[in-house]
């Protein structure tokens, strides 16, 4: 927790003496979500149909690391839990 605080700290600090035009002109965004949108569906279907290996391997890899995330996220869960109990004692 001390490490956020410290982060947002400097963060400010820096963002103080940072030019305002250090990231380069400004730009308007779209105000429409549909205007912003780039469709790579397409162009992804026909490169998986000329290479299904490294789509099948890409998926799998996919379905993989959500079970990793759903595990990892169980055993924090379990964990706090744990840990509150034992404050709670």
């Amino acid at each position: 927790m001390m490490f956020l605080i410290r982060a947002a700290l400097w963060l400010a600090v820096v963002s103080v003496f940072v030019p305002r035009d250090f990231a380069g002109e400004a730009f308007d965004l779209p105000e429409n979500v549909t205007e912003a949108r780039i469709d790579a569906g397409q162009p992804v279907s026909d490169w998986c149909l000329e290479n299904a290996a490294v789509c099948d391997a890409g998926r799998e890899a996919a379905r993989l690391g959500g079970f990793l995330t759903d595990m990892a996220a169980t055993r924090i869960e379990a964990a706090l839990d744990e840990r509150e109990a034992r404050q709670a004692s």
